[in-house]
């Protein structure tokens, strides 16, 4: 027996709002989605507060408000905001060359704006088994032994796993602390390197269809498939065990709620002095990504659309603000899959506010 949608799903929306409870509820009743959260402001005021469906495969778990799930990159920004925040203190220079605090890096003409903005030439590492890349020394060990996919500054593509290393080893050389350290310091249910404690919110990852990873690797070029590892790393068994969930992949394990992810992009104003924000959202690459393979914008640490910058994670979870509508809105799912459940959220709840 089906669980109807309004079954489900927990929450509160403000007037104005019910549509985006409606296509929230419809997701589950459909089957599209078994676990997630949605939140949004608007205007400065949390209009969207949703929940609903399960936290683990069993269905033993209803999702609760602080249910955590891993979001990949859409945890990317986060890290950027590591940076970024020691930017603002004074700690780290924006153009300095990366080599100058990661001093194991060889690569002499890459800078920290590089690496925060995908123009550093690394998007991929020689590397093959996942225990490498889930143990930190030795997955930044292999980022500087990989020689460039090009000059940085000449070309960008999106580093799709070495990212939140590269900017995890320019925090610690320069500050002693690691991503997750500064992250916590943002004052939201937003994290890296889960403690025991957080750790027992998670929800289990589940995939759509049982070919789910080996989809994320085809239909793409040579760079991507290199670019995103091995397949193994994708599998429920690693996102959902104590190496993926407790340690710092700066790049893609991240883990969230919706109304942490949200409340971190309403909190932008407050975390960064004006000048260093108004730069950080300013677009420093625009053409074709190599990775992606498609035009891209991207700023010091988002992706940006037009008036919207954010970023999706891969299998559904996405983060962002729109500037002209003066909005902010995350999605976090459990369920690895596409992002057309989120693109509902986004689409009905910027029909709420044009109404």
């Amino acid at each position: 027996m089906t669980e109807r949608g309004t079954d489900m799903v927990r929450g509160s929306v403000a007037p104005g709002f019910e549509p985006v409870r409606a296509a929230f509820e419809e997701l589950f009743a459909s089957g599209a989605e078994t676990g997630a959260s949605v939140a949004a402001y608007a205007g400065g005021t949390l209009v969207v507060d949703l929940w609903g469906g399960w936290a683990d495969a069993a269905r033993t778990r209803p999702w609760e408000p602080g249910t955590l799930s891993t979001v990949f990159s859409a945890g990317k920004p986060v890290a950027a905001m590591a940076v970024l925040r020691r930017i603002a203190d004074g700690r780290i220079d924006l153009d300095a060359p990366i080599a100058s605090y990661w001093t194991a890096f060889p690569h002499q003409t890459a800078t920290v704006r590089h690496a925060l903005s995908h123009q550093a030439g690394l998007p991929a590492a020689a590397v093959s088994e996942v225990a490498e890349i889930l143990d930190s020394a030795r997955f930044a060990a292999a980022i500087a032994a990989t020689p460039l996919e090009w000059e940085p500054g000449t070309a960008f593509g999106e580093h799709a796993l070495t990212y939140g290393t590269i900017l995890g080893e320019i925090l610690l050389g320069a500050t002693g602390e690691t991503v997750g350290e500064v992250v916590r310091t943002f004052g939201v249910d937003v994290h890296f390197g889960l403690s025991a404690a957080d750790a027992a919110r998670c929800a289990e990852v589940e995939h759509a269809t049982p070919d789910w990873p080996e989809r994320q690797l085809t239909g793409h070029g040579e760079l991507w498939s290199r670019a995103l590892g091995p397949v193994e790393l994708l599998a429920t068994e690693v996102v959902n065990g104590p190496l993926w969930r407790t340690g710092e992949l700066p790049a893609v394990n991240c883990h969230a709620t919706a109304r942490g992810l949200a409340a971190l992009y309403e909190a932008l104003p407050r975390l960064l002095p004006a000048p260093l924000l108004a730069e950080a959202l300013a677009p420093q690459a625009v053409g074709v990504d190599r990775l992606l393979e498609e035009d891209a914008t991207w700023t010091l640490g988002w992706r940006r659309d037009g008036a919207w910058f954010g970023m999706g994670g891969i299998g559904g979870s996405s983060a962002g603000h729109d500037e002209a509508l003066g909005y902010s809105l995350a999605y976090v799912t459990r369920r690895l899959g596409d992002h057309d459940r989120g693109d509902t959220m986004y689409d009905t709840l910027e029909a709420a506010l044009r109404a």
